[in-house]
């Protein structure tokens, strides 16, 4: 297969349904800001948050594992992911229950919370596991298709509910969310006509090595240090600061994601394919960081944003290190996987992910301001994050794993 093939088989596609997304969740946001009431986007905003997380824990990076061990049958392993994804489902559902009442603050609306966050959060992991599922299956409309059906469907629908038909509530957005979940999750209807043959564990050098342990552990510890970084920023810093710096980390996250999911997890599903060097996509999203950062500063010098968003500025550049040192790992990311040290770079992440828990809750209680706490905070993250893309770039196989480094605990 040559370049060329390749790249219109899978990253083009992806990359252009990952651009389109994007657009349609930018579009999405002037609609909530332009359309809806701060109160329902808020109650719409804990829905969504405990949704993600939930589908997010219960996956436990069942999607990566999916595109790594290609040594499997792609859909009989889709069958198994889904299947334990749906066991976790279940076994969170307390724990999701105890967030809906804690968010709703005991209240009545805690239960419609609860069912509404249980439905997306299901429908939320079927387009997930799909995604990585179309890569290996499906042709590249069907590539495209699933990464932006649902966003571009979800903003149509509370645009059309809003304009016409004057309903403005938490109940459709989440409706509308629900809807477009559903639709991306219908590319994993093949998975309902595999058989349910059982996957034996990775034997191959490459692959996914990692236990579910290990893997659900690893997915905890994303989720837990990304609510810690909001909850404690506002805490400390007031909800002005914690929203400068999150509404730039959630405009910027989106490049280092594009670069994963249009670059590192098509090579990861492709692994026959000749490919021009990840180094490439690296730079591309590390401009682009760069870029945003420089047109929001501009922005801001020019007046085009309110006075109340004048401490961005403090952010930018800062958060720019951050989101460079994300895009360098996006970039090799599924080189661990190919080499098998899948096991070795999760362990790494979980590393990163303790120290920057350090840095968020131990620099208020010593005394340090605020920019003093955000250049720790980035300066590590950004100089880990770069050499452990180094560290991926640098690998080369080895002799096959041993039963105890295939399955740790």
């Amino acid at each position: 297969m040559t370049d060329r093939t390749f790249l219109r088989g899978g990253t083009v596609p992806a990359a252009l349904g990952s651009l389109v997304s994007l657009a349609a969740q930018a579009l999405m946001a002037l609609f909530l800001l332009k359309l809806f009431e701060p109160q329902a986007v808020g109650v719409f905003s804990v829905i969504a948050q405990l949704a993600f997380g939930w589908s997010t824990l219960a996956l436990a990076q069942s999607p990566v594992s999916l595109l790594a061990n290609q040594h499997l049958s792609a859909l009989p392993a889709a069958r198994q992911a889904w299947q334990a994804s749906l066991r976790r489902w279940g076994w969170l559902a307390p724990v999701a229950l105890l967030a809906a009442v804690w968010a709703s603050g005991g209240t009545s609306p805690w239960l419609s919370t609860m069912l509404w966050a249980a439905a997306i959060a299901l429908v939320q992991m079927g387009w997930l596991l799909a995604q990585s599922l179309s890569l290996r299956i499906h042709a590249p409309l069907s590539i495209a298709g699933v990464r932006m059906l649902p966003p571009v469907l979800a903003a149509a629908l509370a645009a059309a509910g809003a304009l016409w038909m004057d309903w403005r509530s938490s109940q459709l957005l989440s409706a509308a969310a629900l809807i477009g979940y559903a639709a991306g999750a219908l590319w994993l209807l093949p998975v309902l006509r595999a058989p349910s043959t059982p996957v034996t564990p990775a034997t191959a050098m490459q692959g996914d090595l990692r236990s579910d342990r290990l893997k659900f552990i690893h997915t905890l510890s994303d989720v837990a240090v990304a609510t810690m970084l909001a909850a404690h920023w506002a805490s400390v810093y007031g909800s002005a600061q914690a929203g400068c710096l999150l509404i730039l980390l959630r405009v910027t996250g989106f490049i280092p994601a594009l670069v994963s999911t249009a670059w590192a997890q098509v090579v990861l599903s492709r692994p026959q394919a000749q490919r021009p060097g990840s180094w490439l996509a690296a730079l591309a999203g590390a401009t682009g960081v760069a870029m945003v950062c420089l047109v929001a500063g501009l922005a801001l010098q020019a007046g085009w944003l309110s006075a109340a968003w004048a401490p961005l500025a403090d952010y930018l550049w800062p958060v720019a290190l951050w989101q460079i040192g994300a895009c360098l790992v996006a970039a090799v990311s599924h080189r661990p996987f190919q080499h098998g040290r899948s096991v070795i770079y999760t362990r790494q992440c979980l590393g990163i992910n303790a120290v920057q828990a350090l840095l968020l809750l131990l620099p208020p209680w010593l005394g340090w301001g605020l920019h003093s706490q955000l250049w720790a905070l980035v300066g590590f993250l950004g100089l880990s994050l770069s050499l452990q893309a180094l560290w991926a770039a640098g690998l080369r196989d080895r002799a096959p794993p041993s039963p105890s480094q295939r399955n740790p605990a």
